[in-house]
């Protein structure tokens, strides 16, 4: 490893230091082929780590150890101050296992109101729908918390805080397209009235499109929220210099990122459970998208069978009438026949006539 920058100077380097630590070696060669070469990467300095997965996100994140980090990040989102107090263990009880979540950070805020916080791999996962399923059953628990914590037992419903869904997505769903094609990559959802009415409802939403603003932000703004942005979407360390000159502040957090090289093994193992939580969520994701293609593939199947019955009513159809063309045109036929053989009759009668004509003027 270089002393400059704790990296390790090549890939035999890496195999080289792990020779004393046959499991995480053996943890390592077994990795599926992109990621281990996403982590040499790393280990060599040529790639960030992947900081929208969850251990590397709390690890730059960690309220214990930066707690203004995080509160800064939601702040940007939010667009207000507010102060990360506390972590608050992550209970969904609608979480099934059918889409790809590679974060989730459950967080009580300083005036009361918790935040979930969730990267998703891939919106078509993720659906609105089940977005606002996931914002009713984090109320439902702030119901619960305020119900068990009124210390002279007397609930009330303005005991219970606000909460703020936070979604970011990887891979963003279709539903995106029209925010894409505007490079809108930052929206703010709460439930309002055609009136105008304005009333403090205790559901919110933040969705961040992280692809959209990989392709439309980089050079639109230089606020504090970009900075974070670019930090989390930056995956190629030679992009790091030009990130740092435009927000020289995340230097401090990619020095910090690059010291945890001092314990290489550590690092390995982040990077295992990682994908091993992913292979599994994946795997289950991959088995909903085959049963959702298997359904369709029968609708299409059930669709395609009416419409050969109904070609094949039309085809029966086509038939009946082209036997009933084909007899009119034997008719016609006939009787264009017996027309033609009537004119050569006439023919013949018109040229003895001739004949006769030209005999009797001979003897005038």
């Amino acid at each position: 490893m270089t002393k400059k920058n704790y990296f390790f100077a090549s890939e035999k380097d890496v195999y080289d230091y792990l020779k004393e630590y046959p499991v995480k070696r053996r943890m390592l060669e077994n990795m599926e082929e992109p990621w281990k070469q996403r982590l040499l990467d790393y280990m060599t300095g040529k790639k960030t780590l992947p900081f929208t997965y969850d251990p590397f996100f709390k690890m730059v994140f960690n309220p214990d150890r930066n707690p203004e980090r995080l509160s800064s990040f939601l702040s940007e989102i939010m667009g207000r101050q507010v102060q990360v107090v506390d972590i608050l263990p992550v209970e969904h009880t609608l979480h099934d296992g059918y889409s790809l979540i590679i974060m989730d950070l459950l967080v009580r805020l300083d005036d009361g109101s918790r935040a979930n916080v969730e990267i998703q791999k891939y919106g078509a996962g993720f659906p609105i729908q089940r977005m606002s399923c996931y914002s009713a059953d984090l109320l439902m628990q702030e119901y619960e918390w305020a119900k068990e914590h009124r210390k002279d037992g007397k609930f009330d419903y303005e005991d219970v805080n606000k909460v703020y869904t936070i979604v970011m997505y990887e891979n963003s769903p279709e539903e995106f397209c029209e925010a894409a094609e505007n490079g809108e990559y930052l929206h703010h959802g709460k439930v309002g009235f055609d009136t105008g009415l304005e009333l403090d409802m205790l559901q919110e939403y933040f969705i961040v499109n992280l692809d959209i603003f990989k392709r439309t932000a980089y050079t639109k703004e230089r606020s504090k929220l970009s900075g974070w942005l670019r930090f989390l979407t930056t995956e190629d360390m030679e992009d790091v210099e030009a990130v740092i000159q435009a927000y020289p502040w995340l230097y401090e957090i990619y020095e910090d990122v690059a010291s945890y090289m001092r314990n290489p093994k550590e690092v390995l193992t982040m990077y295992s459970k990682t994908l091993q939580e992913m292979d599994e969520g994946a795997m289950r994701l991959y088995w909903d998208r085959v049963h959702e293609q298997l359904r369709e593939t029968e609708k299409k199947c059930l669709e395609a069978e009416e419409r050969y019955v109904e070609t094949e009513k039309k085809c029966v159809e086509t038939e009946k009438k082209c036997a009933e063309t084909e007899k009119k045109c034997a008719a016609m036929e006939k009787e264009r026949v017996a027309t033609q053989q009537l004119i050569g009759e006439k023919e013949a009668e018109i040229e003895r006539l001739k004949k006769q004509i030209q005999e009797l003027e001979k003897h005038i």
